[in-house]
């Protein structure tokens, strides 16, 4: 860069001499030369012009590290971004979070309330550092660690007619008015089909959504009655909705999932132990 062992020496706020035995030491160490002397001056060679771009190359990789870490600092690289499922994101997770910060005081939290098609892409792209959603099929970068799993129970207004027993059967929803789930919420939508499909004198759908608090609240409307997850029931009962259980095979299966690289931050690890201290005492009905 500046043409001469001073120039350099100057520079690097060395002595002349520093800067020629450092040359020579790393010309020794490559194993060919990095300069023709002519006149005083350093003129590169081919072989050192070649060897200097990838110096520079790895010096401006070093200069992007730098900047990189700069924008994590001002971004609080200690936070914790959770991908989260709506129902869960209002039920299950603010007791989790309310245990997690209890030993985290003041680490800033980022919660995506998304769907599942929304959490893999989070996970996927590394905008997400953990997710809490519906268990799903296996995917790639992708790591699941199932929670729980839990029976589907069937919800009515309170003046329903079902109210009044103990249990709800399927043959019990023959002729009903239903609120079910759209094709795109994969899981709960193929058994609920299997179950209807067998049910002499169908159920009616009425509306059909992709949103357990959405079900919810066409119940709590008097729209129908709905198979549903067991987390909103809470929500929902101050609103004129109750739910009984419901004599089927569905389950709704819950996980925990992380981004596929296996490395996870002690965060994550902290969180991981709250989900799990907070399921294990979890109640539906509370």
């Amino acid at each position: 860069m500046t043409g001469t062992s001073v120039g350099a020496a100057r520079k690097l706020h060395v002595t002349q001499p520093a800067i020629s035995r450092l040359i020579a030491d790393l010309e020794a160490d490559l194993g060919f030369s990095l300069f023709s002397r002519i006149g005083g001056r350093l003129n590169p060679t081919n072989a050192g012009l070649r060897f200097y771009k990838s110096v520079e190359e790895n010096f401006l990789g070093l200069e992007r590290l730098k900047q990189v870490a700069q924008m994590i600092r001002d971004e609080a690289s200690d936070g914790l971004t959770v991908a989260c499922m709506p129902v869960l994101a209002t039920t299950l997770l603010p007791p989790v979070l309310a245990d997690f910060m209890e030993r985290h005081p003041g680490v800033p939290i980022k919660v995506d309330s998304v769907k599942v098609p929304e959490v893999l892409v989070s996970l996927q792209n590394h905008t997400a550092d953990v997710a809490l959603s519906q268990a799903f099929p296996a995917v790639a970068g992708i790591e699941v660690e199932t929670l729980l799993k839990a029976r589907a129970l069937c919800a009515m207004p309170a003046s329903h007619r079902l109210a009044a027993k103990k249990i709800i059967r399927p043959d019990d929803l023959r002729g009903e008015k239903l609120i079910g789930w759209l094709p795109n919420a994969r899981q709960p939508y193929e058994a609920e089909q299997s179950l209807i499909s067998a049910t002499e004198e169908r159920p009616r759908y009425t509306v059909l959504t992709d949103t357990a608090h959405t079900r919810y609240a066409m119940v709590a409307g008097g729209l129908g009655v709905s198979i549903v997850e067991p987390f909103a029931a809470k929500v929902w009962r101050s609103h004129g909705v109750v739910v009984r259980p419901f004599e089927t095979d569905i389950e709704y299966e819950y996980a925990l999932s992380y981004p596929g690289s296996g490395i996870r931050s002690d965060l994550v690890a902290s969180f991981r132990e709250s989900v799990r201290r907070v399921v294990e005492t979890y109640s539906f009905d509370a």
